[in-house]
């Protein structure tokens, strides 16, 4: 992500702001009504659980919940689930707009505050954010450069060569910062306090717990547990909720193991040739899914790259998923549920998006929390669900997808910032972690800010993604207002 200098006046800032909205809704109308929300953050946030559960998707949900519990006590122990007070007899509704990584971005550490405004604050202790997060990420992404920020500087956890790398499938590794930076001649841009912060920090992911963790994921989850509290002021650490992150390819492998097993539009979908030609016919295009002709996205599953933590994609020929670099055809899947499923135990394949959302929030019926790009694409995967279920005569199934939410929005709102030099700046985990935490009287401050106000400060980024896909190209807007400059004028009361 490009932060602009603040170089505009209010005025410019404003005018530029109302025309780059007025295009969202225009090209986006999904998106429209977050600009036109009156209330304030914690009213939305509160809305967010306020849904019904169908009973089939309660029946549903238990092989998701039986999961989770599995992945909390393996990491924590067998009395993790009470003493991390997760609850899973609530309402289900996660965050799934993150990545699997430290926390970092201003974006998706903003979101577990946004999803959760009810958990904080509060004179007990709450029960446990859960948070499904994408392992299929490399280390080099758009929310994170190899590593993490700190005070405008990258910190790097992965070296060049690795930058590329599937996080799903990556082994466990020391997480040595300090000479990470001192090899590549960094150290020094780095003050006397910033490197011993650095230090601290390198000590504290090192003294974690890891004796549960089999690879590079499970020590995510450990150490996004064991750093959230320092968001946060420690008079509020007490009574603060725990953050648990998951990934969505292990938990939907471990899903599919006995879903594919029973007959259902999910196992249909992988083994029926009639159903899953509908499936190839009504998906092709949409983000995530799979686009054969660009060599984009993959037909249900990714399989893993020999002797390397990547991925390969398949796409479906006859009667086998085949790999489409012709380089590892030998490594083609039968579409045999007893193959399909062996593989999915050994950790040589893992679901894609398509199938993970498929299960997750379609077929279980787990409410989605999502961010300005998946808030459209789970609506066009919605789409094409209930299109599909209708042309197959699978009208039960449909009711059932239908009623699915996929717009409760909590990721793209970066919440905590910072004035320097009379200039208002985003904070990353890192920076937040050098100044002892958010304090009590912040969180209340933006609490009470206007959801749609809060909003409005990532629409450069929403109109950088969205223009690309949605506005035609005679109309787009050449942008000179930045992130900062919407920053500068919505959080212009920070200190």
């Amino acid at each position: 992500m490009i932060y602009y200098r603040q170089s505009m006046d209010r005025q410019a800032i404003e005018k530029e702001k109302s025309l780059i909205i007025g295009q969202i809704k225009k090209y986006v109308p999904l998106i429209r009504p977050f600009f036109e929300l009156k209330m304030d953050l914690a009213s939305y946030s509160r809305q967010l659980y306020d849904f019904e559960v169908q009973p089939a998707h309660k029946e549903r949900q238990e092989l998701v919940k039986r999961k989770i519990t599995e992945k909390i006590q393996k990491l924590f122990g067998e009395r993790a689930m009470r003493d991390l007070q997760v609850n899973l007899d609530a309402k289900l509704a996660f965050n799934i707009a993150d990545h699997h990584m430290v926390l970092s971005h201003p974006f998706l550490i903003s979101a577990n505050i946004v999803s959760s405004v009810g958990k904080f604050l509060q004179a007990k202790k709450q029960d446990a954010i859960i948070v499904i997060s994408s392992g299929d990420i490399p280390p080099n992404n758009y929310f994170s450069r190899s590593g993490f920020m700190f005070h405008g500087k990258r910190v790097p956890l992965f070296s060049v060569s690795e930058r590329e790398y599937t996080s799903y499938f990556i082994p466990s590794r020391e997480f040595d910062l300090v000479k990470r930076l001192k090899d590549i001649g960094r150290w020094k841009e780095f003050s006397p306090e910033e490197q011993g912060f650095l230090i601290d920090e390198e000590g504290r992911m090192r003294s974690f717990d890891y004796s549960g963790c089999d690879n590079y994921t499970d020590q995510m989850t450990v150490a996004v547990k064991n750093t959230w509290p320092l968001m946060f002021a420690e008079s509020m650490r007490k009574t603060l909720p725990e953050l648990i992150y998951i990934t969505q390819e292990e938990l939907i492998t471990e899903c599919l193991i006995e879903i594919l097993q029973e007959d259902n539009c999910i196992s249909k979908a992988v083994f029926d040739p009639k159903f899953r030609e509908m499936v190839l016919n009504n998906f092709r295009g949409i983000v995530t899914t799979w686009r054969e002709s660009e060599g984009k996205g993959t037909h249900f599953f990714w399989r893993k790259y020999p002797g390397q933590p990547r991925s390969l994609r398949m796409f479906v020929e006859g009667d086998r998923l085949v790999p489409h670099d012709q380089r590892f055809a030998n490594l083609s899947v039968p579409f045999e549920r007893g193959a399909i499923i062996d593989l999915l135990r050994k950790r040589e394949i893992y679901p894609g998006l398509f199938l993970i959302f498929s299960v997750l929030n379609f077929y279980c019926g787990v409410k989605p929390l999502v961010g300005f790009g998946s808030a459209v694409y789970l609506d066009f995967i919605k789409n094409a669900w209930l299109r599909t279920l209708k042309q197959a005569g699978m009208d039960e199934e449909a009711r059932l997808m239908s009623g699915i939410e996929t717009s409760a929005l909590v990721a793209g709102l970066a919440l905590i910032f910072k004035k320097t030099n009379d200039k208002v700046g985003p904070m990353y985990a890192h920076d937040i972690f050098f100044d002892g935490g958010i304090t009590e009287e912040y969180l209340r401050q933006i609490f009470k800010m206007r959801f749609a106000d809060a909003f409005s400060v990532g629409i450069a980024d929403m109109y950088d993604y969205y223009s690309q896909k949605y506005v035609p190209p005679e109309e787009k807007i050449k942008r000179t207002v930045g992130f900062l400059d919407l920053a500068s004028v919505v959080f212009d009361w920070v200190k």
